[in-house]
């Protein structure tokens, strides 16, 4: 019975270190990989956002008086130039009030006048001494009360200009007439809308993007509308991010061909860093941290690069040389520093 435990152990023990030595042959042969050099892999992709055309000018133009419409000079789809009339109110209540403050104000001159004269004399009999203090300072003050009126009816005359200004609504620019609200006749309020006044020069275009894009002002940019794709120029990147959409507004102006303002479609801008495939990331363990990368070929060994901000499933940007050789196939199965053999006709 203990030469048949022994002879058991033996052959355990026998086993064990075949298994060992079989195991250790295994694990030192290298892995049979795939590789390419990145400048046959990497390409450049092109990237698109929503986009809408603004117009730079875009007002709803009303009333600042109350009275009747009188005359409409202008239709939809009309253009007009800044200062151009566009609606004419009844304006004979306040043309009236406006030359009654004129009156006023010449009532006062001639008021004035006289009492200019009047402290003349007074100043001159206070100098020979036929007129005591006390009716000099009467005449002065006379004179200056008249004087601290014609202020106020100056400033009452410049409020009825006003309004008989208000009386004519014009154009603050030039554009085009979209909407049309004033209809003959009838009674406009201070702050009714009476029409829309769309400008058409210097429109913009707006689109948001994800931050991460990076885009920059010497970027190749278009604008796709109605299969049509009109060249595009960055403004300025709005430093907010939408907390709900995560992504950043940008204003683009079109330094050639304008597209109607209101037009939407997309943004198109082709990346300025070369990208690889989203088939070739894979996750690997640095330490106690989870990285997504590239495994590469270099020198008979599997060699793990890590790329910053790389989404899975998505195409990523690298920036190693061209001349690096990405495991293609393979990858999966190898992990940094492993023994590799590249298969004929893809050596280092």
């Amino acid at each position: 019975m203990p030469v048949r435990r022994l002879l058991i152990t033996l052959v355990t023990l026998l086993t064990t270190l075949l298994t060992t030595a079989l195991t250790s042959a295994v694990a030192q042969e290298p892995i049979a990989v795939s590789a390419q050099p990145l400048s046959t892999l990497r390409f450049f992709p092109q990237f698109s956002a929503p986009a809408e055309v603004l117009s730079k000018q875009d007002a709803y133009l009303s009333a600042q008086i109350s009275a009747q419409i009188k005359q409409i000079e202008v239709e939809v789809g009309d253009r007009a130039e800044a200062g151009d009339v566009l609606v004419a109110l009844d304006c004979s209540m306040y043309q009236a009030q406006y030359n009654t403050q004129i009156a006023a104000l010449g009532e006062i001159d001639v008021q004035l006048s006289l009492a200019q004269d009047q402290y003349t004399r007074a100043k001159r009999l206070n100098e020979a001494g036929n007129l005591g203090e006390e009716g000099l300072q009467l005449r002065v003050t006379e004179l200056e009360g008249l004087q601290a009126r014609r202020v106020v009816q100056e400033q009452q005359v410049k409020v009825a200009q006003i309004s008989v200004d208000r009386c004519v609504v014009k154009a603050p620019f030039d554009g085009v007439v979209t909407e049309r609200a004033a209809q003959l006749g009838a009674l406009a309020g201070p702050g009714s809308p009476l029409m829309r006044l769309v400008q058409l020069a210097g429109a913009e275009l707006s689109a948001r993007v994800p931050p991460s894009q990076n885009l920059d002002p010497d970027q190749t940019l278009s604008f796709e509308y109605l299969n049509r794709n009109f060249p595009a120029q960055l403004r300025v990147v709005l430093p907010i991010v939408d907390s709900r959409q995560r992504t950043q507004e940008l204003r683009l102006t079109f330094p050639d061909q304008l597209p109607p303002p209101g037009a939407a479609g997309r943004l198109l801008w082709q990346a300025n860093s070369a990208h690889l495939p989203a088939e070739l990331l894979v996750r690997r363990q640095q330490g106690e941290v989870w990285q997504l990368g590239v495994m590469l070929a270099q020198d008979g060994v599997a060699s793990f690069y890590p790329v910053a901000n790389a989404i899975e499933g998505q195409p990523f940007a690298i920036d190693l040389p061209d001349d690096a050789r990405v495991i293609t196939e393979g990858r999966l199965l190898v992990r940094d520093g492993d023994a590799i053999s590249v298969r004929a006709g893809e050596a280092d």
